[in-house]
């Protein structure tokens, strides 16, 4: 059995298309490790700026609770005492003295209907002078 042309020519097609296949997953292997190296590169970088920024942060509570804690060191209570002046007697058998009795007349009054304008702190009857 002699091997032609043809079967010289058929064994270098699928040679070259294995070589083909095998090309591209390689190509495909090399390519994933590619883009997982890049997001490694990419995560770390982020971490890096997180890990930096946390620091930022713990540096800020840290110096604000200092702060907070040399104000409060200082801070002192003022006490003051106060004397009160009472100018009517609060503990009597009279519940109403005779302003709050005036009150509530007035009040009676205004909701009857009677006395009014009286009510209202308006005199009942004309100023005697010389305007009239």
């Amino acid at each position: 059995m002699t091997l032609g042309l043809g079967h010289l020519a058929l064994a270098g097609a699928l040679a070259s298309c294995a070589a083909g296949i095998g090309g591209f997953f390689y190509g495909t292997h090399v390519g994933a490790a590619q883009e997982q190296a890049a997001r490694k590169r990419a995560d770390d970088a982020a971490e890096a700026v997180r890990a930096r920024l946390q620091g930022q942060i713990d540096a800020s509570t840290e110096r604000s609770q200092a702060a907070e804690y040399t104000r409060q060191a200082s801070v002192r209570e003022i006490y003051h005492e106060s004397q009160k002046v009472v100018e009517r007697p609060v503990y009597r058998n009279v519940c109403i003295d005779a302003d709050g009795v005036g009150l509530l007349d007035r009040a009676a009054d205004v909701a009857n209907g009677t006395g009014v304008a009286s009510a209202a702190g308006a005199p009942g009857a004309a100023a005697q002078g010389a305007a009239q």
